[in-house]
């Protein structure tokens, strides 16, 4: 990995001794996508040495090193097969920015810090009839006391059932003028182990391979008012505010990705042999 002017030496060195990390466990995080098995080895390895905390401030946990220190982070472990899509990206992408951002101080400690320490997480935005256009988001939540009730589905959840923390969204109002201002939507950490709350399926998708991604099945989920992400009808704001960060999150990913799978081109056309010389010198 290339380091960049603007980082600190603490990102700096973050990128030398995360890369370390990363090639030393290659072989294990391989044979796991080869055997079809979740490594939680490695998950707890991430955990231990504080990565999952990267992008987290410091008084919740983390080690304070922003956003630039998250994708530093996601960069190399998108190397690892599932572990950067499936595992450490989807929990970046399990409402750290919205919690940071619009959440309580009390959330923040209570979240956060369990972040930094390991827990994964997951997003709950797309739907069965719901995708690109997420202000038509059918999941509703309706306000019982201290505690909403939440009914719908979620679909393409990355991280479902291993996930213990999901950041998602529901339908709170069907007032014609709050869906024409999109404050009809509201955010909401919905926690696995919550009544009604079960993992209907696990896809398989061409080209993700051992990465858990699934359907989600809410069927009267009491979520306390607690859990509720900034005002009821703040929904919209904070998931555009959280789709920024974590389309940059993704993007870090990708290279990752990319990175090795140039690798592993390179390495190949430089050992098959062709016409008496090396593939990869062959115009």
């Amino acid at each position: 990995m290339e380091g960049f002017f603007w980082w600190t030496e603490e990102q700096k060195k973050l990128a030398v001794d995360v890369k370390k990390f990363v090639d030393e466990i290659m072989p294990r995080a391989e044979e796991a996508f080869w055997k079809q098995e979740f490594p939680w080895d490695i998950v707890n390895s991430i955990a231990n040495r504080g990565y999952f905390g990267a992008g987290i401030a410091r008084e919740y946990g983390g080690m304070g090193l922003g956003v630039t220190g998250a994708c530093i982070i996601t960069e190399e472990i998108g190397r690892m097969h599932s572990l950067g899509p499936g595992v450490f990206a989807a929990s970046m992408l399990g409402g750290v920015h919205q919690i940071t951002e619009f959440g309580t101080e009390e959330q923040r400690v209570r979240f956060l810090s369990r972040v930094a320490k390991g827990e994964l997480g997951a997003i709950a935005l797309t739907e069965p009839f719901v995708g690109t256009d997420a202000a038509g988001i059918e999941t509703t939540a309706r306000r019982d006391g201290n505690t909403y009730i939440i009914n719908g589905k979620k679909r393409f959840v990355t991280g479902a059932g291993i996930a213990n923390r999901y950041m998602l969204y529901a339908k709170t109002s069907d007032d014609p003028e709050d869906i024409r201002r999109n404050q009809h939507i509201t955010g909401f950490i919905a926690e696995k182990g919550m009544p009604g709350f079960t993992v209907e399926k696990i896809n398989e998708l061409m080209g993700l391979d051992n990465i858990m991604n699934g359907c989600l099945d809410l069927d009267e989920v009491p979520v306390p008012v607690d859990n509720r992400i900034g005002d009821e009808g703040q929904g919209w704001q904070i998931m555009m505010s959280g789709l920024n960060y974590e389309r940059v999150i993704c993007a870090s990913l990708a290279v990752g990705c990319f990175r090795e799978l140039l690798r592993s081109a390179v390495s190949y056309g430089q050992r098959r042999i062709q016409f008496g010389q090396p593939t990869v010198d062959i115009p």
